[in-house]
């Protein structure tokens, strides 16, 4: 059970997807969903739930979206532990696209190498 963080920048929590800013029944309200899908998707491992002081669940911007994905499979008939493998397996390969796509860009040559001018300018 992770501890509430407390931001540094309140203003930046604002912006930041992953601050668990909302309470179970906002998120539940968010999403269409009812708290027992969201316990239900905790317990089947679709995220790890930050906790208020008081023990209270609080969802995270990046939370919500996996919870609807993970949803909508389930509208479609998918079982709940197989729409968690289904929504993780989705992000770990975004994740691993970004990775290919930041890895290109480092490799892309420079003008300059593009040209063979590796000379400094002088």
């Amino acid at each position: 059970m992770a501890q509430l963080p407390r931001p540094l920048d309140r203003v930046a929590a604002l912006d930041d997807a992953s601050f668990p800013a909302y309470a179970m029944g906002a998120a539940a309200d968010v999403i269409g969903v009812t708290p027992a899908f969201l316990r239900a998707a905790e317990a089947a491992g679709l995220f790890e739930v930050a906790r208020s002081e008081g023990g209270h669940r609080r969802y995270s911007r990046d939370d919500l979206h996996r919870a609807d994905r993970a949803r909508r499979l389930v509208d479609d008939g998918i079982r709940m532990d197989a729409a968690v493998r289904i929504v993780s397996l989705e992000y770990q390969l975004a994740a691993a696209h970004a990775m290919i796509d930041v890895l290109r860009q480092q490799k892309q040559p420079t003008r300059r190498q593009q040209r063979g001018d590796d000379s400094k300018p002088g």
